[in-house]
């Protein structure tokens, strides 16, 4: 008797403490709310780039300075043209022209040197329009995700198709790089950071 009365105790025990860890449980899968739906969209940063109104006016501002420092090389190009052309109607073996000759090659390294620094200057000046251009897109994008309530934007390269005919390596290469596989139209706000940043550029 005494041994049924212990049995079923036990199992009364075992029940209760069963009974209270899953009201733990429930209580602590309670305490954390489901999960919300994300809000998403894209944008595809080449159209928008395309179709900004300061693009425009910055390029043409990037392309007169480029025209001013190629309209100081071709002086320079001028001038040894000319430097060559005396070079060819003076005498070989005399003082003259052996100074013509060295006036020559320097003049040579200075258009080379110009030459180079003018390359350069117009990739850092390009680099430093389109980085100040994808700030401001950046900040329009952020205007519009707190606006419209998204909660990530992604840059859409589900246009860019994978290349046909091509080794393996550079297929699988596509494939993985690729973040957007499908998305909606609706989800698309390219055209509304072009128009936002455009009436931005415009306004007084």
């Amino acid at each position: 008797m005494q041994t049924t009365q212990h049995t079923t105790l036990t199992i009364a025990a075992i029940m209760m403490l069963l009974s209270a860890a899953f009201v733990w449980r429930a209580d602590a899968t309670s305490a954390r709310p489901p999960a919300q739906p994300t809000a998403v969209a894209v944008i595809d940063i080449v159209d928008i780039i395309e179709g900004l109104d300061e693009r425009e006016v910055l390029q043409n501002e990037l392309n007169a300075r480029k025209e001013a420092r190629q309209a100081q090389l071709d002086e320079v190009v001028k001038q040894l043209e000319v430097l060559d052309a005396d070079i060819q109607m003076l005498k070989r073996g005399t003082d003259e022209h052996r100074e013509k000759l060295r006036e020559g090659l320097e003049m040579q390294a200075v258009a080379k040197a110009r030459r180079e620094a003018l390359s350069q200057i117009v990739s850092i000046d390009s680099g430093s329009v389109m980085s100040g251009l994808y700030a401001k897109v950046e900040a329009a994008i952020k205007n519009i995700a707190e606006r419209e309530g998204y909660d990530i934007v992604l840059f859409d390269d589900s246009k860019f198709e994978i290349p046909d005919g091509a080794p393996n390596p550079e297929v699988y290469r596509a494939i993985i790089t690729k973040s957007v596989i499908y998305r909606h139209d609706a989800i698309d706000i390219t055209q509304q950071v072009i128009t936002l940043m455009n009436n931005e550029f415009s306004a007084p």
